[in-house]
C-alpha cells in the first residue's frame, strides 16, 4: 500500500512539473480590476469599456480588494496569483489615476491564471496611437 501511496505521488509532481513547464511566459496590457467587479464585466459585450471606467475608489473597498485581482485583455479576464494581486493592490494605491488603471503583466499563464513575475503601470495602445499622430 505504502509503495502505491508513494508511485501515486510521484506520479502527480511529475505531472505538475510537466504542466509548469508547459506554462508560457506572456506580457499582457489591459486593465486592473478586483475579482469582485469582473464577474459582472466579464458577462458584458463590452467589459474592455466596463474595465476602463471601473476607478480606483472601488477596487481599494475592503471587500474588492480582498477578492484579489486580475487583468482585463483584449477582452478577456486573467486573474493574478495571490503575489501578483498584492503587487496590483500596491500599485493601485499610488497610482494618480482615478479609474482607467491600464496595466502591463508578465508571468506565466496557467489554467487561465496569471502568475505574475512583474507588473507595471502604463499607458494604453489607444492613446499611444493618438500621441503618436499628432507628433
Amino acid at each position: 500500500m505504502k509503495t502505491i501511496i508513494g508511485l501515486a505521488t510521484l506520479i502527480l509532481f511529475a505531472a505538475m512539473t510537466v504542466v509548469a513547464q508547459e506554462a508560457k511566459p506572456t506580457t499582457l496590457g489591459g486593465y486592473v480590476v478586483d475579482q469582485m467587479c469582473a464577474k459582472g464585466m466579464a458577462t458584458k459585450t463590452n467589459a474592455m469599456e466596463k474595465a476602463a471606467a471601473h476607478t480606483k475608489q472601488c477596487a481599494l473597498e475592503e471587500s474588492c480588494s480582498a477578492a484579489g485581482y486580475g487583468i482585463f485583455s483584449d477582452g478577456k479576464y486573467y486573474r493574478f496569483d495571490e503575489k501578483g494581486s498584492a503587487t496590483a493592490k500596491t500599485l493601485i494605491e499610488k497610482s494618480k489615476r482615478t479609474k482607467g488603471l491600464y496595466f502591463e503583466a508578465s508571468g506565466k499563464l496557467v489554467d487561465g491564471s496569471l502568475i505574475v513575475a512583474s507588473l507595471k503601470e502604463a499607458t494604453p495602445k489607444k492613446i499611444m496611437e493618438k500621441t503618436e499622430k499628432k507628433g
